[in-house]
């Protein structure tokens, strides 16, 4: 059984955002803009994903 991923890659810079947004994407892996990590689609990360969705690209790997 294979879980579903997705890639996730930073749009927008993390400078002068709010610390919890700079802590989920840190959380997810991301640390520089244009990165794109592979992360499991689980609700933990989809609950992050959400809080940055507007510095965030997000497709289904």
């Amino acid at each position: 059984m294979s879980t579903k991923q997705l890639n996730v890659t930073l749009c927008k810079s993390l400078n002068g955002r709010l610390p919890q947004h700079q802590a989920c994407a840190r959380g997810l892996g991301l640390r520089r803009m244009w990165q794109t990590v592979c992360v499991a689609d689980t609700p933990e990360n989809r609950g992050m994903i959400n809080k940055i969705y507007y510095m965030v690209q997000v497709q289904e790997a």
